[in-house]
């Protein structure tokens, strides 16, 4: 048994040092100074980044503008909710893939607040 667990663990360390990699937990963008981070050590994922949550911060998650993203930058994985949170003002789950790194955010949506609309008259 020994032997079957230490050849499964060589044959996955192998891999991994082959060019595969290990499963790393996704970067959250809602984390404190990470987006500056980004800016310094991948500029290229933070254009991207402060892009995507620009526009979706405004606007449906399944609109062209979206879609012209998503091929623009490569991003894979596109994860974005339709229900949104019960906060004021009103928030969404976001996730999405650049390169081999994934990320996700709960973006603050833009634009939703309410009005006041006069009532008909009902003649």
């Amino acid at each position: 048994m020994r032997l079957i667990v230490i050849a499964v663990t060589s044959t996955l360390m192998a891999s991994a040092h082959a060019g595969g990699s290990f499963w790393q937990p996704p970067i959250n963008l809602n984390r404190p100074g990470i987006l500056e981070q980004l800016k310094l050590e991948r500029p290229k994922h933070f254009a991207a980044i402060s892009e995507v949550l620009r526009v979706v911060e405004r606007v449906p998650c399944e609109t062209r503008e979206v879609e012209t993203l998503k091929v623009r930058y490569d991003i894979t994985q596109w994860a974005c909710n339709f229900t949104l949170m019960t906060s004021d003002p009103p928030q969404r789950r976001l996730s999405f893939q650049l390169e081999e790194i994934r990320y996700v955010a709960v973006v603050t949506l833009k634009g939703t607040e309410g009005r006041v609309i006069p009532a008909r008259n009902a003649d």
